[in-house]
């Protein structure tokens, strides 16, 4: 089917057919790695900070993946023991840890993603550098409403399955 001839969606549609989509794209990469779904967010998380300038801590990690204390414990044990990441004591603190992502991990993080990086920039590559620079801007404001609607979602209490409640019910 050309794109021409799929009937009319709204951006909502889209953007939810494009992360349906990218999530399936995961699941297939990260089983193929012999990762679990939290492994991939840790190690993204890790690599992230990294690239900005940040240090990676277990609280900071447990708190960005929304985990227990002993969930984030686990988690980090076993991406560890698989040689993904490093504990290291903080240089300015030894209390302090820090996670670093290995090589071993970055290389991973480079396989699993290599095919959904070319296919989508084989896309965008085609668009003129003022489109690709308008659907940077936009991406960055999806992605901060994303958050700021996790963070509103967050602050609320939400009923117990089948308690009564005068909201609408969660589906």
């Amino acid at each position: 089917m050309h794109l021409r001839d799929r009937p009319p969606r709204g951006p909502l549609q889209v953007l939810q057919a494009f992360t349906v989509e990218a999530e399936r794209y995961m699941e297939v990469s990260r089983r193929l790695a012999g990762l679990g779904h939290n492994d991939v967010h840790a190690l993204s998380a890790v690599v992230e900070a990294t690239k900005e300038g940040r240090v990676m801590t277990p609280g900071a990690l447990r708190r960005r993946l929304v985990l227990s204390p002993a969930a984030t414990t686990a988690l980090v044990d076993r991406l560890v023991g698989h040689k993904l990441l490093r504990r290291e004591k903080a240089a300015s603190d030894g209390r302090t840890v820090e996670l670093h992502a290995t090589d071993q991990a970055r290389k991973m993080g480079r396989c699993m993603f290599l095919a959904l990086s070319e296919e989508i920039m084989g896309c965008v590559e085609s668009y003129t550098p003022a489109d690709q620079e308008r659907l940077i801007t936009m991406m960055a404001e999806l992605t901060d409403a994303a958050r700021r609607a996790r963070e509103r979602l967050e602050g609320e209490s939400l009923p117990a399955t089948g308690e009564a409640t005068d909201a609408p019910a969660w589906p």
